[in-house]
């Protein structure tokens, strides 16, 4: 376990002796003492590249190529593409070697409180005149055997006080199928209001200043 992330708490356990009176004297029998540490893991974001391989491959192949708009260009690759796209990743997130009409972003996975990989996040780090009217700064998906926990509203959470905080972005611009409610009302829950709207798709926006 990566104990990064986590809190150390130290707990210590004590058997006192007992006092035992017979004939007039007092035994006493023998004091222990044990210290044992438990750790707390807060939910937390890991950049993609900072993951377990085997753990890291494991979570992308459970999404297919597009699902609801989430998209995976990592579905159907073999360990050795993985690895590749994976390094991709981490240049794109430098703003290195990249593609016409792309810009920098960073791709996280989310890491449960238990330490289970169980969602895929995305962050452009800033958008052009096509993403201002489309996909906009953030992607996210949450494998199927997660769903329902409140892992996408805590992820989106997490996401946006990073956008805030390491890359100055003050409204994230969002997008979501019309026939994904649930995926709306992950945004809605965090402050998100819808800007626009196409014939499938709605177009939010986020204050991230409200978001803690």
């Amino acid at each position: 376990m990566n104990f990064r992330n986590c809190l150390l708490l130290s707990l210590s356990v004590r058997t006192l002796g007992v006092a035992a009176v017979e004939h007039g004297k007092v035994s006493r029998m023998t004091k222990e003492r044990q210290s044992q540490r438990i750790y707390y893991c807060a939910m937390h974001l890991i950049e993609v590249w900072s993951g377990e391989p085997e753990r890291t491959y494991a979570l992308f192949d459970k999404f297919p190529a597009d699902e609801n708009g989430f998209e995976n260009p990592a579905s159907g690759m073999d360990k050795a593409a993985f690895g590749k796209y994976v390094r991709d990743l981490e240049n794109e997130s430098a703003g290195i070697g990249l593609k016409p009409g792309w810009v920098p972003a960073t791709k996280y996975i989310l890491v449960n409180d238990q330490g289970e990989y169980v969602g895929i996040f995305n962050l452009r780090h800033e958008l052009n005149d096509a993403l201002k009217e489309g996909a906009g700064h953030i992607g996210y998906g949450i494998a199927p055997e997660w769903r329902g926990r409140g892992y996408a509203t805590e992820g989106l959470r997490l996401l946006l006080i990073r956008a805030r905080d390491e890359f100055g972005i003050t409204e994230a611009y969002l997008s979501v199928h019309k026939n994904n409610p649930a995926s709306l009302a992950v945004q809605r829950h965090l402050g998100a209001c819808i800007d626009h709207e196409s014939d499938t798709e709605y177009f939010t926006r986020i204050d991230t200043s409200a978001t803690a």
